[in-house]
């Protein structure tokens, strides 16, 4: 009986962890996606990101796997720094390239997956890596502590829907403003010096 009671309470703690896990995985996902986007909009990184998404799937296999590739370097000088007393410094570091990567990594995954798609090996793995995702989260989402969770973030994010999408759409709007080519007036030619 009290061996049943504390497995239910361990996996009410996991499923709480995951829960937020999850949830901040996915609004790190989306945000750093639509962010990777915004800048996918100007010019020269308009012109990389077509020239990505043309590539075969040799060179779009190379751009899928670089930003784990240059994340490690990063993250093997923070742990350096934390070895070395500097936690603070070492720990943010960390975080700042774990977050650029996810960014770079979500939006070239969404450039070179059509290419990708057509390795036979990327697709099984592919396949097999959401068959246990959607597993891992059908445990979590079983449990009425997940529900409840999910509940309230979403009425959460009801409350305050439209912030991020408000101030993404001005800062576009003066990013445009700032970047209009300004057309010189009129020159007056019947006026003399």
């Amino acid at each position: 009986m009290w061996f049943a009671r504390l497995k239910s309470g361990l996996w009410s703690v996991v499923v709480g962890a995951a829960t937020l896990l999850f949830l901040f995985e996915e609004w790190l996902w989306d945000t750093l996606r639509d962010l990777m986007m915004a800048l996918g909009q100007l010019p020269g990184i308009r012109a990389v990101e077509a020239w990505i998404g043309g590539l075969p799937p040799a060179g779009a296999a190379f751009f899928f796997v670089l930003p784990t590739s240059l994340a490690l370097p990063v993250k093997l000088v923070a742990l350096h720094q934390i070895a070395h007393g500097h936690i603070l410094r070492g720990t943010l570091v960390i975080i700042a390239a774990k977050l650029m990567a996810t960014a770079l990594f979500a939006r070239l995954y969404v450039l070179t997956q059509p290419a990708l798609m057509r390795v036979p090996w990327f697709v099984a793995l592919r396949a097999l890596v959401l068959r246990w995702r959607d597993w891992a989260y059908a445990q979590i989402e079983s449990h009425p502590l997940w529900r409840r969770i999910r509940a309230a973030v979403q009425q959460w994010r009801a409350a305050h829907a439209g912030g991020w999408g408000r101030r993404r759409r001005a800062l576009q709007r003066w990013w445009r403003m700032r970047h209009r080519r300004i057309r010189p007036p009129p020159s007056s030619s019947g006026s003399g010096g």
